[in-house]
C-alpha cells in the first residue's frame, strides 16, 4: 500500500505523461487502481526505464522485489487475466472490468496506443465479459465496496441494522458502498464529500443523507462505521482527529475501512486505543463471497482466458498476414489473366460468353492451387 500510494497519479499527470508519450509515437496504457500500478506497451519502447524515472522524481527507488515484468505471450495472458478478475486481491472484483476499459479509453484518446494495443485490450475485456458471463464469478459477483461491508459487519456483530454509517467520499467506489449499505439495511448514512454538491447527486438516488465537511469531526464521533474513499492526495484524518473523535466516545469503539489509494487515514492511527482500523492490504480473499468456489471459478476463468488469447494471436497473425496475402493472390490472379489470354489467342472462334468461362476457369484454378499457401501464411508456418 505505502509504495502503490507513491506511485498513484495525481491530478491531471496521467493524461500528461500518456499525451507526451503518444507525441513521439510510443505506446503506453498505465493502469492504476487501487490495488495495482501497471504499464502496457507495444514494440520496444523501454517503459519500464521511465517507470524507474517516475519512482526517483518521488524520491524513492523500485527494486527487483516489488516489481515484475511480463513479455509477448506472457504480458498478455497477464492481461487477459487481470480483465477477468482472476488476478484481483478480491477473486473475481467486479470494478476491474470498467478500470481496465478505462485506461485503455484514456491511452487512446492521448494517441498513445496502435492498432495492436487497441487490440490486445479489447480482446482482454471479452475475456473478462466471458468470465463474468460464463464462470461462478459472475453468479457470485465480489467487489472492494463489497469485502469492505463485510468486514464493517463482522465488526459490528454479524450485522450493519441500525448501525449509524458515515461516508466520506462521493466517487465510484463510495456509490458501490452506498449501494451495498441499502441492501445491507444500515440504519443511516451520511455522505461527506469536499465537494458538496456531488455528495448531494449521490444521495439523491439512496436512502441517505449529506452532510457538510465542516461536519467531520462531529460526524466521526458519531459513527458506528466510517468508509473512506475519496482521492485526496495525502490523509484526510489524521492521528490528532481521530484521537479527539475517539475522546467523545469513550465506551464505543470505531470501526474504519479506508478503501482510499493514498490512503485517506493516517496509518499511524492504528495504534489508537478504541479505532480498528483496515486498509485495502487488509481485506483479504477470505472477505470475498467467491471463496469457497474460487478454486472452481479460478479453472473456468483460466479456460475462457486461454480460449480468448488464442483467438487472439490467431488475429495478429491473420492482420500480419494480410499484405503477403493480398501480394500473392495479386500475383495468383496476374498469371490466370495472363494464361487465359494466351490459350484465347488460340481460339478465335469462341464467342465472348465462351471466352469469359475460360478466364473464369484459369482464375479458379489458380485461387486453388494457391489456397494451402494462403492457410500456411495465415497460420504463421511460411
Amino acid at each position: 500500500m505505502s509504495l502503490r500510494e507513491r506511485l498513484s497519479p495525481k491530478g491531471d499527470e496521467l493524461p500528461s505523461w500518456l499525451s507526451r508519450a503518444g507525441e513521439v509515437a510510443q505506446t503506453l496504457v498505465v493502469l492504476a487502481t487501487c490495488n495495482r500500478f501497471e504499464l502496457y506497451w507495444w514494440g520496444d519502447d523501454d517503459q519500464e526505464f521511465r517507470l524507474g524515472r517516475l519512482a526517483q522524481d518521488r524520491g524513492f527507488e523500485l527494486g527487483p522485489s516489488v516489481m515484475y515484468r511480463r513479455d509477448g505471450t506472457a504480458a498478455l495472458h497477464h492481461l487477459f487475466t487481470v480483465a477477468s478478475g482472476l488476478d484481483s486481491q478480491i477473486l473475481g472484483e467486479t470494478e476491474i472490468l470498467g478500470q481496465v476499459r478505462r485506461a485503455h479509453e484514456l491511452a487512446h484518446e492521448c494517441g498513445a496506443t496502435t492498432w495492436e494495443l487497441d487490440a490486445a485490450f479489447t480482446a482482454a475485456l471479452a475475456a473478462g465479459r466471458r468470465a463474468r458471463r460464463e464462470t461462478m464469478l459472475g453468479r457470485h459477483p465480489a467487489s472492494v465496496s463489497g469485502a469492505a461491508l463485510l468486514q464493517a459487519k463482522i465488526c459490528c456483530g454479524g450485522s450493519l441494522a441500525g448501525k449509524h454509517v458515515l461516508l466520506v467520499g462521493a466517487g465510484e467506489a463510495a456509490e458501490g458502498v452506498l449501494r451495498g449499505l441499502q441492501t445491507e439495511g444500515a440504519g443511516s448514512v451520511v455522505v461527506l464529500n469536499r465537494h458538496a454538491e456531488r455528495a448531494s447527486l449521490l444521495v439523491s438516488s439512496w436512502n441517505a443523507s449529506a452532510g457538510s465537511w465542516d461536519d467531520l469531526a462531529g460526524g466521526l464521533a458519531a459513527a458506528d462505521v466510517v468508509i473512506t474513499a475519496t482521492a485526496a492526495p495525502a490523509p484526510i484524518l489524521s492521528v490528532s482527529a481521530l484521537e479527539t473523535a475517539l475522546l467523545a466516545r469513550p465506551e464505543s469503539p470505531l470501526v474504519i475501512i479506508d478503501l482510499a489509494v493514498p490512503r485517506n487515514v493516517d496509518p499511524a492511527a492504528r495504534d489508537l486505543p478504541g479505532l480498528r482500523l483496515f486498509d485495502l492490504d487488509d481485506l483479504q480473499l477470505q472477505y470475498c463471497p467467491a471463496t469457497m468456489i474460487g478454486a472452481v471459478a479460478l479453472e473456468e476463468g483460466e479456460r475462457i482466458v486461454r480460449e480468448e488469447l488464442t483467438r487472439f494471436r490467431d488475429t495478429l497473425k491473420s492482420r500480419a498476414a494480410a499484405p503477403r496475402l493480398a501480394e500473392l493472390h495479386r500475383l495468383g490472379a496476374e498469371l490466370a489473366r495472363e494464361e487465359a489470354d494466351r490459350v484465347l489467342e488460340q481460339l478465335a472462334s469462341l464467342n465472348e460468353q465462351e471466352r469469359e468461362a475460360v478466364r473464369r476457369m484459369a482464375d479458379r484454378l489458380a485461387r486453388r492451387l494457391l489456397y494451402p499457401a494462403s492457410r500456411k501464411i495465415r497460420e504463421g508456418e511460411l
